[in-house]
């Protein structure tokens, strides 16, 4: 009984040590990421700050740039620069006001305030006097351009700027000094957690030397208990197979679900434009202009109502309505989609250049989708003054690329690239277009339904490919493709067990 107590008391002794240990460097670590994630905010707003405040300086001074050159020569080359600065301002002042709103201090926060004001009254005077030399009153333009007015707003704008750049500078040097001391409190408490750590080593290799008989005593008990535990896991991994099966017949049932539901609203959409069409027809005679209108938007409404029910059912049978695979050459599947454009392209005066493709086992219909799709977007979101120009690639990846892109092992890859000189869109947008009924226009701007782009990464997965878009506004769209050259349906793969990882 003594030796138990004994035992005992020095398992409690050791496990108090140790709880007193991690709740001192526990606290010590959270206050010390507490203090890094304040400062790293700190300086990220401060980096703001400096950041937003210089590129407002700059499109001042470029537009003044730009009104000089134009008042000192009327060539409109120079307004260039000018509007171009001028279609940014709003936004670089709305990033100054947002930075002054998340400002620290008070003051700093009063003086961002008022250099925006400052900058609004600068560019006011720049457009009332170019506007002034744009509708021919020249001699008032160079008479208010000559006074001295201009000078002195940019100067009071530059010390207030200057004050403000100096301030934040200053807090940028205070919060990596508060950093650096941080840092060396931090290694201070690794050196002593440390030290601590190897004492409850110790200390835990001392008790173990003198409770080992009691812990072989105990194996045999524990075996049996690691057998109770194996049994009750292979039961839990029965049951939760027998889930995974459930959500994927749910998942079958509400894609069937979406199929009905989709091709019973075309039959009450179809009697609406029926009788409507009966009434554009046989009653326009009475109607008069107000109910002409009416009756063209609900004809509208259920026109786009009916592409849209059209466009979910292709969206559901991308999987469920989906063909075996076969081989496929992709050479073919372009000149179908090339011939199904060719008034398309021939409108616009589009040059198209396609490498030679290979052939793949795909779905041949889903294939000839995925290129139409694609090529169609290309060919709708075009500048007016540019001719259309889209080029299609195809290189095969090596082992490490496949690697890197966490595409699926044991297959041979290859990826197609579309690239086009089109609008283009802004790169935080690359992923919202692929989602189903999303659109980054109007629809009075490109017609559509915004679901294209959903079909075709749907395909894509269905043959355990990804896609992914980079752009820039007026830049082009590229689209980087990467299949496999010998898969299986997607699902197949799932039954297999192939993708299990995923």
């Amino acid at each position: 009984m003594s030796h138990f107590l004994r035992n005992t008391a020095s398992w409690i002794l050791l496990i108090s040590l140790v709880v007193i240990v991690i709740a001192a460097n526990s606290a010590y670590t959270i206050h010390t990421l507490d203090e890094l994630a304040s400062l790293e905010r700190r300086l990220f707003t401060t980096n703001k700050v400096i950041n937003s405040i210089n590129t407002l300086h700059v499109a001042i001074l470029r537009a003044e740039s730009g009104q000089r050159g134009y008042l000192l020569t009327q060539k409109e080359e120079y307004l260039t620069d000018y509007e171009t600065t001028l279609d940014s301002v709003n936004r670089l002042i709305e990033k100054v006001e947002q930075n002054a709103i998340s400002s620290d201090f008070s003051e700093q926060e009063q003086r961002l305030q008022q250099l925006v004001d400052l900058s609004k009254v600068k560019l006011t005077s720049l457009i009332e006097v170019v506007e002034l030399a744009r509708q021919g009153q020249r001699e008032q333009a160079l008479t208010l351009f000559s006074t001295d007015r201009g000078l002195v707003q940019y100067d009071e704008f530059e010390t207030l700027f200057v004050k403000i750049e100096q301030q934040e500078r200053q807090l940028q040097s205070q919060h990596v000094n508060s950093l650096m001391k941080l840092r060396a409190d931090a290694i201070t408490n690794l050196v002593i957690s440390a030290v601590t750590t190897a004492l409850l080593i110790l200390g835990i290799f001392f008790l173990l030397r003198i409770n080992i008989r009691e812990t072989i005593s105990h194996q045999r008990e524990l075996q049996q208990h690691n057998m109770v535990l194996e049994s009750k896991v292979e039961e839990r991994t029965a049951e939760l197979q027998v889930y995974a099966e459930e959500l994927s017949r749910s998942n079958r049932e509400l894609e069937d679900f979406a199929f009905v539901a989709s091709h019973d609203l075309q039959e009450p959409l179809r009697k609406i434009r029926a009788f409507g069409n009966r009434v554009s027809t046989g009653y326009e005679s009475v109607m008069d202009e107000r109910g002409k209108d009416f009756l063209r938007r609900m004809l509208n409404a259920a026109e786009r109502m009916s592409m849209l029910i059209s466009d979910l059912l292709e969206f559901s049978r991308v999987t469920t309505r989906g063909k075996d695979f076969v081989s496929t050459d992709l050479n073919n599947v372009m000149e179908s989609v090339l011939d199904d454009l060719e008034i398309k392209i021939e409108e616009t005066s589009a040059v198209i250049d396609v490498d030679d493709l290979p052939t793949i086992q795909a779905d041949t219909s889903q294939m000839n989708q995925l290129f139409l799709n694609l090529l169609s977007n290309a060919l709708k979101f075009i500048k007016s003054d540019t001719t259309p120009h889209i080029s299609l690639r195809y290189e095969s990846l090596y082992s490490e690329n496949v690697e890197s892109l966490h595409l699926l092992p044991g297959l041979k890859w290859f990826k197609i690239t579309l690239q086009d000189n089109g609008i283009g869109f802004e790169q935080n947008f690359a992923e919202k277009i692929f989602a189903p009924f999303q659109r980054l226009h109007g629809r009075s701007e490109y017609q559509g339904t915004g679901i294209g782009l959903a079909v075709c990464r749907r395909i894509v997965e269905r043959h355990n490919g990804t896609i992914q878009a980079f752009s820039e506004p007026q830049q082009g769209a590229r689209f980087e493709i990467y299949l496999p050259e010998d898969g299986q349906p997607f699902t197949n793969l799932q039954q297999q067990g192939v993708i299990s990882h995923a």
